[in-house]
């Protein structure tokens, strides 16, 4: 080992600490990949200390990681940083004073700000209201991070119903990094709202993860589109109780709901009054990247307005995780498994009826954790996805005799 040249041994080392899973996915009290190689021995510790890229994560979840954020911004002085602030609630709080809370939160922010032009990546979680107050006033007055790529902001708490979390009335968002975030790639959103109008940075995106958005916060639709339309490269799109408003606020003079916005597009023969404005579900947006898509805990409706202004045709992954007890997704299947089109489509031949293309025409991946729909719609979707290779199912969560169709 000690015979090995330092830059095979630094090439390991790098190896090593990309392979390592991120701290949010870390067992708890294990060590880091790049603390364990710095304590073989006195050179693997030599090259480990100047190896800058082993040093590139910072992570704060207790006090002990205070000090330990200080070492690793010293010795990764000019490399892009990854930052993850993992805070406390108030129960965990009184079971574990080690934990980072309220009285730490602002002092951990002192030690990583001075270097925000080397941020690129920035996750922060807290569950607490007060910790909550602390990260609008930081991010409210920290300026722009030019290199942050991923930005995950995570308000979880316990509301215990989803009444509770849509009734609960807090301060209006604030404008975040002086709304400049030139580099920004990837958005999670969980429990956190922006001012949406306020935003521009919301464009150029990878992927878009929404969760935990009462209707009365969500993205009014045209923003949505907007965001949409300034991202063609969007490969992943993720939502867990969110998306796009549904129900039109009334503070707009226009409808800004989905509920007009992916209404269905009139016939080919409907006679309209002079001036009508047709739903724009006539001119979806184009995803043409979209590789992958999370939905979590929508209602049927809902889905069908959503997936009417969108065209996805290249979406290879779908998850669903439509846990309602009370909801029948039939509709959504079938509608998934055969879209109207907005018009009348004609056969090979030019004449009768064609049948539709299913939504996601090469659909490789489909997992699927809670569905209530016929057996027939279950069908249909697995007929027109002739390309799946991969189904994932908790049958225990589907119509019965969803299994005997794979039969």
């Amino acid at each position: 080992i000690h015979s090995l040249p330092v830059e095979l041994l630094t090439t390991i080392f790098q190896l090593g600490v990309d392979s390592d899973p991120i701290p949010d996915d870390q067992i708890r009290g294990e060590h880091t990949f790049e603390v364990l190689v710095s304590h073989v021995c006195r050179h693997w510790r030599h090259v480990a200390l100047h190896t800058p890229h082993l040093w590139t994560t910072v992570h704060f979840r207790t006090l002990a990681h205070m000090g330990r954020g200080e070492v690793y911004l010293a010795r990764n002085a000019h490399l892009p940083i990854d930052i993850y602030v993992d805070t406390c609630s108030e129960d965990d709080y009184h079971l574990r004073k080690d934990l980072l809370f309220r009285e730490q939160f602002l002092a951990v922010f002192n030690v990583v700000l001075p270097q925000i032009h080397r941020w690129r990546e920035l996750h922060l979680i807290v569950a607490d209201l007060e910790c909550k107050s602390f990260a609008r006033q930081v991010l409210s007055k920290c300026g722009t991070a030019p290199a942050l790529r991923t930005l995950q902001l995570w308000h979880v708490m316990n509301w215990q119903t989803s009444e509770r979390l849509f009734n609960h009335i807090g301060p209006p968002p604030v404008v975040v990094f002086g709304g400049a975030l030139p580099s920004l790639k990837h958005i999670i959103l969980q429990g956190v709202n922006l001012p949406w109008s306020r935003s521009p940075f919301l464009c150029n995106l990878t992927s878009v993860e929404f969760a935990l958005h009462s209707d009365n916060v969500r993205m009014p639709f045209a923003l949505w589109r907007d965001m949409l339309r300034a991202s063609p490269a969007l490969t992943r799109l993720s939502l867990l109780f969110a998306g796009p408003r549904a129900s039109s606020s009334g503070t707009s003079p226009a409808p800004d709901g989905i509920e007009w916005w992916g209404a269905a597009p009139p016939p080919p023969d409907a006679i309209l009054p002079p001036g009508a404005l047709l739903p724009p579900s006539t001119d979806p947006v184009q995803l043409l990247q979209l590789r992958e898509v999370q939905l979590n805990n929508l209602e049927a409706d809902y889905l069908i307005a959503l997936f009417r202004t969108l065209h996805a045709p290249a979406v290879r992954s779908l998850h669903l995780g439509l846990d309602f007890d009370d909801q029948d997704f039939t509709p959504f299947i079938e509608y998934l498994a055969a879209p109207p089109g907005p018009h009348k489509l004609e056969n090979a031949a030019g004449t009768g009826t064609a049948r539709p293309q299913p939504k996601f025409p090469v659909l490789e991946s489909l997992s699927v954790s809670a569905l209530r729909c016929t057996v027939e719609s279950w069908r249909a979707l697995l007929t027109v996805s002739p390309k799946l290779t991969r189904l994932e199912a908790d049958f225990t969560q589907l119509s019965e005799h969803a299994f005997d169709v794979l039969l």
